[in-house]
């Protein structure tokens, strides 16, 4: 029986929709991630720094601003935690990935969430 079920379109076409336990919170995730902090309406904390930074230099600071946030956003889910982060930047695009372990059954997976430059100055 599932612990937590929501639902999401991202990436479906058709339905269902619905997502459970870790794909949930997996998309919860992602959705903050790539949300910009201050773009949510009543909720000046929510969201990521990401996107901004995408344009800076990403240099020894800026990757380690990244993975602070990142440590934020998931320190902020009761439901997983945090065991690992690893920032990769390639030239156009940027790799987050966050090693969880899912506090309902222990289970453990990666969530890969990528950033391209490119797709943020063609917005």
């Amino acid at each position: 029986m599932a612990t937590f079920i929501g639902f999401s379109t991202a990436g479906k076409v058709k339905p269902p929709y619905s997502l459970v336990d870790l794909d949930l919170v997996k998309q919860d995730l992602l959705n903050h991630l790539n949300t910009s902090k201050g773009e949510r309406v009543m909720r000046p904390n929510y969201g990521s720094i990401i996107r901004e930074s995408l344009m800076e230099p990403l240099d020894g600071l800026i990757i380690q601003d990244i993975k602070d946030d990142c440590t934020r956003i998931v320190g902020n889910d009761p439901r997983v935690e945090l065991l690992d982060i690893s920032v990769a930047t390639m030239e156009h695009s940027l790799r987050v990935e966050m090693y969880l372990q899912y506090k309902a059954d222990l289970s453990q997976d990666v969530l890969i969430a990528e950033f391209d430059v490119f797709n943020e100055e063609e917005a």
